[in-house]
């Protein structure tokens, strides 16, 4: 009997728990190839997505899924397509979220500007998915604005902006004019209905493959472009908080991918990550190009890698998405619980 009961006990937990957590009906995403499902181009002629579905290129900068994927499968949603594969047809109809996101783009108009979609424009896409998609079928605006306050936003960006012109700009001027800026595309997204945040913060690119097969000894990471990039890191919070502070219904996780990989770099063993610094695409240190190109033959087990090329493996955003899930170091919640 005493089985019985607690058994009974357990199951009216579970189902009083279900029925007082709020579906999220939806996932968008801005930002840049961490993300990316498919919105660049040049993305689908590399050797990706060998670990996807099929074994195909799909337009994600590594070789399986990204972290947008995982936090997907988290919130039990379909993968959010990619904005510019989608008729405008499906653009009607979709009410699960869609990815904006876009190989190479930044915060500012004029990061890699003629090879990349803009923050502002990927914007002015979800301005369009809300005042000419959405209204379709969500025909009320009572029950869009639910939906919009009630969806997931997840950004990821500024890495790009750091590197200008191949010069690299990271400095603590340019942190705060960075942050700034972010701060007013934050809040254009937040007026056209957008309430919960997930922000990441900028990676270590001083530790990327294409820093470290160049550094001496080899491996080591590049502190110049670390330290450039922590400027803009040790501010994003703040910035983050003071908008919480001043829009009603703003909440947020801040994501630190940064540190995520700093930390994987000393302890990814403990995960069965054995090469914590040498690319897996292309799946040499010698020469000094260090990109993954179409005819390059990668590594053979992916889930040994920290990196594919410079963009991290799928076995790296599986861990990164199920830490931040679980553990209040990598990703910590202001307001917002998923």
């Amino acid at each position: 009997m005493k089985t019985k009961y607690l058994i009974l006990c357990l199951v009216l937990t579970l189902l009083l728990t279900l029925a007082s957590s709020k579906q999220i009906p939806a996932l968008y995403v801005f930002g840049d190839s961490l993300v990316d499902s498919g919105n660049s181009n040049n993305a689908k002629s590399l050797p990706y997505g060998l670990d996807f579905d099929g074994g195909k290129p799909t337009g994600r900068c590594t070789n399986g899924k990204t972290v947008v994927d995982y936090i997907a499968i988290h919130l039990r949603l379909p993968f959010a397509p990619p904005y510019l594969g989608l008729s405008e047809d499906q653009r009607n109809k979709i009410t699960t979220g869609i990815n904006y996101a876009c190989a190479g783009s930044g915060i500012l108009p004029d990061t890699n500007i003629m090879t990349s979609v803009s923050l502002d424009k990927q914007i002015g896409f979800f301005q369009s998915t809300v005042e000419n998609d959405l209204p379709n079928v969500l025909n009320e605006q009572a029950k869009l604005e639910s939906h919009l306050s009630e969806s997931l936003f997840v950004v990821s960006t500024a890495l790009n902006d750091h590197f200008h012109n191949k010069t690299f700009r990271g400095s603590s001027d340019f942190a705060l004019y960075l942050q700034n800026e972010f701060s007013k595309r934050l809040q254009r997204l937040y007026k056209l209905g957008a309430r919960k945040f997930l922000v990441n913060n900028a990676p270590p690119a001083g530790c990327f493959p294409s820093s470290a097969a160049q550094s001496t000894p080899k491996g080591k990471c590049n502190e110049e472009i670390n330290r450039g990039i922590s400027f803009y890191n040790k501010g994003l919070p703040d910035m983050l908080h003071e908008l919480q502070s001043q829009l009603p219904g703003f909440t947020y996780i801040f994501s630190d991918l940064y540190n995520f990989l700093m930390e994987m770099r000393e302890n990814g063993n403990r995960y069965g990550i054995v090469e914590t610094w040498k690319s897996c695409c292309p799946n040499t240190i010698d020469g000094d190009d260090m990109d993954c190109h179409a005819n390059d033959e990668p590594c053979p087990d992916r889930n040994t890698h920290l990196f594919f090329d410079s963009h991290p493996s799928q076995i790296t955003n599986k861990i990164y998405a199920a830490r931040c899930f679980n553990e209040t170091t990598i990703c910590r919640p202001y307001g917002l619980n998923l």
